[in-house]
């Protein structure tokens, strides 16, 4: 069962982790690419959704059910926040 999140896409999931340099340093891709992969959730690799669902504290399934429903549902991802607040593990 996917756990209940309050984000109904993986674009708003990915920015609440913090600053997307350091997010995608953390997911192990350029911060370009993931720029692109918060644009388009269809280019994610199935290895880079299990990393967000790791680092997200979450599980691969409610990663991919977001991704999802944001490929059926398009929207303008948030944009990098400066001086946004680190995330606390």
């Amino acid at each position: 069962m996917p756990k209940k999140l309050p984000f109904d896409n993986i674009a708003e999931f990915v920015h609440s982790l913090g600053e997307r340099g350091k997010t995608a340093k953390a997911l192990d891709i350029n911060p370009r690419t993931l720029t692109t992969r918060l644009a388009d959730p269809a280019t994610f690799t199935l290895a880079e959704l299990q990393r967000v669902a790791e680092y997200g504290h979450t599980d691969l399934i409610t990663v991919t059910m977001m991704a999802e429903h944001q490929m059926k549902n398009p929207i303008e991802p948030p944009a990098p926040a400066l001086g946004r607040p680190a995330r606390q593990h």
